[in-house]
């Protein structure tokens, strides 16, 4: 199942979301139990997986170190991006617009006369601009800030905030919230607070 599913995100946003936790950092142990962390992009034949998976490739093409590379750093560009705060948006941007120059969108016109962005195919990884482009939608709908970064030091997961307000600052109340309002708590009583 596809992250993307099984945490009910908007279908408009899908492949971005997927992709940018196509690396799983989080760290934490639950019911006993350690997370491993892990990369579904790991390898060129991973990421060949991946792509075909969504359509992005075509049976039989394969993915080169160089291209596996880049498609790297688009999704580090693009989580830190994501995390970054005001002042540190700048470096974030540039970042992003460096790694997303090499997976080019072009403008398609409908009979209905409305506009989309769709990768140019020049490569086998060209599929990923896709993630650019709904990253274009998101920011044009102004719905870009709800894109965020769990703030729990052991999950960094990217999340849609669906919340009213849009200040949620965990990807989930119940698990990292709770565990960081915990070790708060608890350094709070250590220190006599």
């Amino acid at each position: 199942m596809r992250h993307s599913e099984k945490f009910s995100v908007p279908g408009d946003i899908a492949l971005l979301y997927d992709f940018v936790n196509s690396i799983d950092l989080r760290r934490y142990v639950e019911q006993g139990v350690a997370h491993e962390p892990g990369d579904e992009l790991e390898t060129p034949a991973q990421l060949e997986k991946w792509l075909q998976n969504r359509g992005l490739l075509k049976s039989g093409s394969r993915i080169s170190h160089a291209e596996h590379r880049e498609a790297l750093e688009l999704r580090t560009a693009l989580r830190q991006f994501l995390s970054s705060s005001p002042t540190q948006q700048t470096a974030a941007a540039t970042d992003l617009e460096r790694a997303a120059a090499r997976f080019p969108l072009s403008v398609t016109a409908s009979r209905k006369r409305s506009l989309d962005l769709q990768p140019v195919a020049r490569r086998a990884i060209s599929g990923l601009g896709g993630v650019l482009a709904e990253l274009v939608r998101l920011s044009d709908s102004g719905k870009l800030e709800r894109m965020k970064i769990c703030h729990s030091d052991e999950c960094h997961w990217v999340f849609y905030d669906r919340s009213k307000p849009g200040n949620r600052r965990w990807c989930s109340s119940d698990r990292c919230g709770n565990r960081e309002k915990t070790r708060a708590y608890r350094d709070r009583q250590r220190r006599g607070d």
